[in-house]
């Protein structure tokens, strides 16, 4: 044991991955000294570069291969409207109607943080996350409350830092805030 030696990984398929990942984790590593730092994005921009990053030509072979070429032939749209559909064939959205395009929220106050919304995260994450390709679940990896709640559940919470991508930027670091922080 090298208690001087911090190690790290970093993917973002770890934290939609639970239910491989973590037990995993739990395998391997000494839970003791285990932390993690979530990074979250706003979940559109996120999703749009995700599909930006899958449909680019550029890139060795190697890396292309592993984007998938499921979305090369489909619009941001398409993807897009293929992971709701997903999502709500899996029970995850029962307040979104995707023939009017509107969102029902006494629905969605009722399904948040129910039991029946954790068995359709399940349900979706299990049939929808493949290992094989990224192109995946453009706007379900946005859905970070989801995605966390199994790892506060299987590690405690002071274990965790999550933030915010935005929050890192140089904008947001230019010392105008008064905090003394680093410029640039």
């Amino acid at each position: 044991a090298y208690p001087s030696l911090i190690t790290g990984d970093s993917t973002p398929s770890y934290l939609l991955d639970y239910w491989r990942v973590i037990p995993r984790v739990k395998e391997v590593f000494d839970h003791d000294g285990l932390r993690f730092l979530i990074m979250t994005r706003d979940p559109i921009k996120r999703a749009v570069s995700h599909y930006k990053m899958v449909t680019s030509k550029d890139g060795t072979p190697e890396q292309l291969a592993v984007r998938g070429s499921e979305w090369r032939t489909s619009t941001l749209e398409e993807v897009f409207e293929k992971d709701v559909r997903d999502m709500k064939e899996d029970g995850l959205l029962p307040y979104w109607d995707a023939e009017t395009k509107s969102f029902d929220r006494e629905v969605f106050d009722a399904f948040a943080n129910s039991r029946e919304e954790d068995e359709a995260w399940e349900r979706y994450v299990t049939t929808r996350v493949p290992l094989n390709t990224g192109s995946y679940a453009p706007l379900a990896r946005g859905m970070y409350a989801l995605q966390c709640r199994r790892w506060f559940r299987s590690f405690d919470r002071k274990k965790f830092l999550v933030m915010k991508l935005e929050d890192m930027s140089s904008s947001s670091s230019s010392g105008d805030d008064g905090g003394g922080g680093a410029t640039g």
